[in-house]
């Protein structure tokens, strides 16, 4: 697979398909590190990933305080009665200052007296720290920037190590999770090492969501023996958790990149089984979980969407609708009842949807093929929305005039703003791997305007310039093409009968071409063919005579768990009938490689009649 832009567009054999797409740098559900017991990696949505990313990289000054009073005031606090634990809880208001950027430590602590006295306070009271204190201290001092080779830190670290032993699992994996952002010296490592083994020899003392949590979400620090352990115990934990903790798991695996089927079908078993509902936030980021994962599983879907569904009138937030939205294109989900609300709401909220929440809608309903109730009032809604002043990037823009013209619903302005020169020679620039998915859906916008616009007076590809343009078939869609190939050549002897393999100057591929006479016979295609378009053919078509085409469809073709065919396949058969071929559709599910070849010769010779009897 090939994608476009920034996730945009995949290659699949029929031409330019959306696969992972992100419309205008729209972002999908994210899953980000949040301030949890034992931070957790959970999932926020776009708008709060956003502003988490700004507050720690960009604090807001805001209510800052006069460093000299105020410090002074602390450290005097901190320091009055010599004791460990109020040096420590100075140490952590000053390392939340310093995160907050109220002080700053090189300028207004590093050579204070006073802060001197409170880090001696701590070197002396060091071993009579309690482990989740030793940590804290250490989570303080770091963070204000205390270098890691202090005999302070050093000395925290080794009270750390002798502690390792007695601690619970949970205060284990929190030192895992702060340790492993700290390498530095080789007494980190040791600490991590160490803790790392500790928790590996008490695999049978993780028993907690968040810490199976914390393991995934860090399973590159532990040995696959363990993560094994961990994945049964998952699996063993599953029917236990509620629903929001199977939500959460599964979202951690799928931040971790971790695919491993038994854990993930136990996870979408419980969770289908569930009586209560998800809100709407946590269903989009669960669909991102699948998504990422590529786990589309059809009894959870189906929860989901029954979940949805009943709380459509609670939805108020634009950002879940394009989550929701574009999980559903990029997974080829074809739910029409959601598809419907989702279609409804985009038009109510028009003036509070993002430009990109209208893309991510106009690209679903053209990857899964779907045309809602309410299709002619919502593109009245939102084309004004769609324009190259509001879509900058030249691949998201392109995405969406690609989509309009599967829709249908693409204008003249639409269509000259992608075919003119000067969209047209941006395309050298773009990235080797992208050229051709870009290539191939402007290709098909051009056929769109030649086949489907006969008013179109605007400009049109130079078709020269495209005749590097290759489609490929993955693994499994070439072992049946072939096989269906193969079986043809019983009836239609190659290569006067038959033509295979066709590639075409309207970005799609078309598996055979082929003629029947008026008495139902095969007559020879090389006389006939125009490659349906490209070129005049030798002889005229003689009377009663029709040429078809035929599309040897495999399951990557069809939205998930449907027979019904994808947006580029669909587009695919309208533009092949406009150059007057009828079409004959072999798809997977009827077409059984392991029949004989007597009974799969008979399927076939039976859709070729059925297709001329059709006309």
């Amino acid at each position: 697979m090939l994608r476009v832009g920034r996730g945009m567009v995949a290659i699949c054999r029929r031409g330019a398909k959306q696969r992972h797409w992100n419309p205008c740098m729209c972002r999908s559900p994210v899953f980000v590190n949040v301030r949890s017991p034992l931070n957790v990696a959970t999932i926020t949505t776009p708008a709060y990933s956003r502003q988490l990313e700004d507050s720690n990289q960009n604090p807001s000054p805001a209510s800052a305080i006069g460093p000299e009073s105020e410090v002074a005031k602390l450290l005097e606090a901190a320091t009055a009665n010599g004791t460990v634990a109020g040096a420590l809880q100075g140490v952590q208001r000053l390392s939340e200052w310093v995160t907050l950027r109220k002080v700053d430590f090189k300028k207004d602590l590093e050579k204070d007296a006073d802060f001197i006295k409170l880090l001696k306070t701590l070197e002396k009271e060091t071993m009579h720290l309690s482990p989740s204190s030793l940590l804290e201290g250490l989570k303080s001092l770091l963070n204000l920037g205390v270098d890691s080779n202090t005999y302070l830190i050093q000395s925290l670290e080794n009270e750390l190590l002798w502690n390792i032993r007695k601690v619970s699992v949970p205060l284990l994996l929190s030192i895992v999770v702060f340790q492993v952002k700290h390498q530095h010296t080789d007494l980190q490592r040791k600490v991590l090492r160490e803790t790392v083994e500790a928790i590996q020899r008490r695999w049978v003392e993780v028993r907690g969501v968040r810490d199976i949590q914390v393991i995934y979400s860090h399973h590159t620090v532990f040995s696959l023996e363990f993560i094994s352990r961990i994945d049964d115990r998952t699996i063993e934990l599953a029917e236990e958790m509620s629903y929001a903790d199977l939500s959460r798991l599964l979202c951690t695996l799928a931040t971790a990149k971790r695919r491993v089927t038994p854990v993930l079908r136990s996870l979408a078993f419980h969770m289908a089984r569930q009586s209560d509902r998800l809100p709407p936030k946590q269903l989009s980021n669960v669909l991102y979980a699948m998504n990422s994962l590529s786990f589309p599983d059809p009894v959870l879907l189906e929860k989901i969407a029954n979940d949805f569904v009943s709380q459509a009138n609670s939805i108020d937030r634009p950002a879940v609708v394009g989550g929701i939205l574009t999980c559903m294109g990029q997974m080829r989900w074809r739910n029409t009842s959601m598809l419907e609300i989702l279609s409804e709401w985009v038009e109510n909220n028009t003036d509070i949807c993002r430009t990109s929440d209208i893309a991510a809608l106009v690209l679903t309903l053209a990857s899964v093929s779907y045309t809602p109730t309410n299709i002619d009032s919502l593109f009245t809604a939102i084309l004004p929305k769609l324009k190259t002043i509001t879509i900058s990037k030249e691949t998201a823009w392109l995405d969406v005039v690609w989509s309009l013209a599967v829709l249908g619903k693409a204008t003249e302005e639409h269509i000259s703003s992608v075919l003119n020169p000067s969209f047209v020679s941006k395309i050298p620039s773009a990235a080797q791997h992208q050229r051709t998915g870009i290539k191939l859906k402007l290709l098909n916008i051009n056929a769109v305007a030649k086949l489907n616009m006969p008013a179109y007076k605007g400009p049109f590809l130079d078709l020269s310039d495209f005749k590097d343009v290759i489609i490929t078939q993955g693994r499994h869609e070439l072992m049946l093409a072939k096989h269906v190939q193969t079986m043809l050549h019983n009836f239609l002897p190659p290569p006067n009968y038959i033509k295979e393999n066709i590639q075409t100057n309207m970005g799609i591929f078309v598996d055979v071409e082929l003629a029947i006479g008026k008495d139902g016979k095969p007559i020879p295609i090389q006389d006939f063919t125009t490659n349906f378009g490209e070129k005049e053919s030798s002889k005229q078509l003689p009377e009663g005579a029709q040429k078809l085409a035929m599309f040897i469809w495999d399951y990557r073709d069809y939205t998930i768990g449907s027979k019904e065919l994808t947006g580029i396949n669909r587009l695919a058969m309208e533009l092949v009938k406009k150059h007057d071929y009828n079409i004959v559709q072999i798809p997977y599910y009827e077409y059984n490689m392991k029949a004989k070849t007597i009974k799969n010769v008979q399927y076939l010779e039976n859709k070729t009649k059925e297709a001329v009897s059709a006309s």
